[in-house]
């Protein structure tokens, strides 16, 4: 589940469990600007906040970020969607504005 904002700004992806009336959004997921992201929860919340430290893109997910929520919940979000844009968006190679769609 992707939410563009209404400025364009940022890209919201999501996990979404259920199907037809029934999706629910998890609680975590990953926002991203052009040149950068973050975790974002909405736990307790209905807008959501930055979980973590925002990261600037392109992410080396090789360089040791596994053990931050931003890997956590980029992992999530790709083994319930992987047909997701989201590491190509992360990693550079679909830049932001395509994206955007």
């Amino acid at each position: 589940m992707r939410t563009v904002s209404a400025d364009r700004a940022s890209i919201d992806y999501w996990q979404n469990y259920g199907a037809g009336r029934q999706v629910l959004k998890s609680h975590f997921g990953i926002r991203v600007w052009q040149d950068r992201c973050c975790a974002i929860t909405n736990v307790a919340a209905e807008m959501p906040s930055l979980f973590g430290e925002p990261h600037a893109i392109p992410v080396d997910f090789s360089a040791g970020i596994g053990q931050h929520s931003l890997s956590n919940v980029v992992s999530e979000h790709m083994n319930h969607h992987p047909e997701s844009d989201l590491i190509a968006v992360l990693t550079g190679k679909k830049a932001f504005h395509e994206a955007l769609g």
